[in-house]
């Protein structure tokens, strides 16, 4: 009989422990995170997209960069080249740059050649990334390749060693044989960023005073091209109204 009774006791207290073992909620689960789709990475990677090398807006007499942050006011009444024209002429020297390169690349070695060639590797060459952000003049340009002064340029090259300082830059454009130099490369701050100078008559004989700073990975360049020393002197202060953000 206590066999018994001790049995019944021990499937009572079983069944209790199992129905509140029941009572316990499930564990949490973590929910799963939902993976971007392609179209929205896509989308992601536009909206942190910044503007391009060489998109530019003008109100008026104001130049702005948006990608170098800077604005300038040209000449009243100066006009600009057609955005489109520019733009197309870029991407056209990319391309010649581009071909270039192509021709200073070593040429693939044969099997029978790449046996007895050195292990060392060959480095591509560099395709350097120039710009025309602005070109303007009085009455207008038809083109980049215009002879038409007094003009302003405003142009991006890359930085590419070792020509990846504002001097070097300044030193090759007064090292030609034929030109006269006014004003030796000197530096200079303007509105707190500091710019490389340098002014000579070139040898088709006009007069080019040039202003060099250095933005991020660029070089950024103004150029004044004039037929009088008067004229290259006036529109070189123009320089004077940059503005950086």
């Amino acid at each position: 009989m206590q066999f018994s009774r001790l049995t019944v006791t021990v499937l009572a207290v079983s069944l209790v422990l199992n129905a509140r073992a029941q009572e316990k909620p499930a564990p949490k689960t973590e929910p799963t995170k939902e993976q971007p789709s392609p179209s929205q990475e896509q989308s992601a990677a536009k909206s942190v997209s910044g503007p391009a090398v060489d998109a530019v807006k003008m109100s008026g007499s104001t130049f702005e960069s948006p990608y170098f942050k800077f604005t300038y006011e040209l000449p009243p009444r100066w006009k600009t080249l057609d955005d489109a024209a520019r733009m197309a002429a870029n991407q056209q020297a990319a391309q010649e740059d581009m071909e270039r390169s192509k021709v200073l690349l070593p040429k693939k070695a044969s099997s029978k050649t790449a046996k007895n060639a050195s292990a060392t590797p060959q480095p591509p060459a560099s395709v350097p990334d120039r710009y025309s952000l602005l070109a303007a003049s009085p009455n207008g340009l038809d083109s980049l390749a215009s002879p038409v002064l007094p003009r302003i340029n405003i142009w991006a090259h890359r930085r590419i060693p070792p020509m990846d300082k504002a001097i070097d830059h300044a030193q090759l454009l007064v090292s030609g044989k034929h030109n006269e130099i006014l004003v030796r490369p000197q530096e200079l701050n303007i509105e707190g960023q500091p710019f490389v100078r340098v002014e000579l008559v070139n040898a088709a004989g006009n007069y080019q005073a040039r202003y060099v700073t250095v933005i991020g990975d660029f070089l950024v360049g103004f150029d004044f091209l004039t037929q009088s020393e008067k004229d290259m002197v006036e529109y070189a202060n123009t320089i004077k109204s940059i503005r950086f953000e």
